[in-house]
């Protein structure tokens, strides 16, 4: 009950705080494919990073690995094999305010690029990682549907009624490789 508040309270001052931003309209044909920036927020309550692997290759082949950065709840020794050029951002429950919300310092530490991209891994809606995903300023915010999806993120997919974590992501990846 009381994180329920907490989350409740977490969402009204994110909407406080992103009320001013408007989104521009944009065109998400050719937007992976001119992409030069991108972010990646990993899923919080997984470790398993082999599921997400199909959609970091498409990523190495977009984009230079220098302009990749991860965002990441754990120390993965596998996610850096994969992207060894990549910026990895740990991201622990002490950056986490009471509401759910990232606290200053940990937004501090993301590079100052330009995001053209920015994609929310985590299937549940997770407030720290839509915040991070709105925050970042990215033309396109992709995450998975819910019903506080459209405050943080610009494309929104379904989960399909059936399938694992590893169907999702391939289709996730097949869906982005078209652009």
């Amino acid at each position: 009950m009381l994180e329920s508040i907490r989350k409740t309270v977490g969402i009204i001052i994110s909407r406080v705080h992103f009320r001013s931003r408007q989104d521009e309209v944009v065109s998400f044909s050719r937007s992976l494919s001119n992409a030069r920036h991108a972010l990646l927020i990993m899923p919080f309550r997984s470790v398993d990073t082999a599921p997400v692997t199909p959609l970091l290759n498409l990523m190495r082949q977009r984009l230079q690995e220098r302009h990749i950065t991860v965002i990441t709840p754990m120390h993965s020794v596998e996610l850096m094999h994969l992207l060894p050029q990549g910026k990895f951002i740990r991201i622990e429950e002490s950056d986490i305010s009471p509401f759910f919300i990232p606290k200053p310092g940990m937004m501090q530490r993301m590079p100052r690029s330009e995001y053209d991209l920015a994609i929310d891994l985590n299937l549940d809606f997770v407030l720290p990682s839509g915040y991070i995903c709105r925050e970042s300023k990215a033309k396109i915010r992709i995450g998975f549907a819910s019903d506080r999806s459209e405050l943080f993120y610009n494309f929104v997919l379904r989960l399909p009624p059936v399938g694992g974590r590893h169907q999702i992501y391939e289709r996730l990846t097949a869906c982005l490789a078209m652009f």
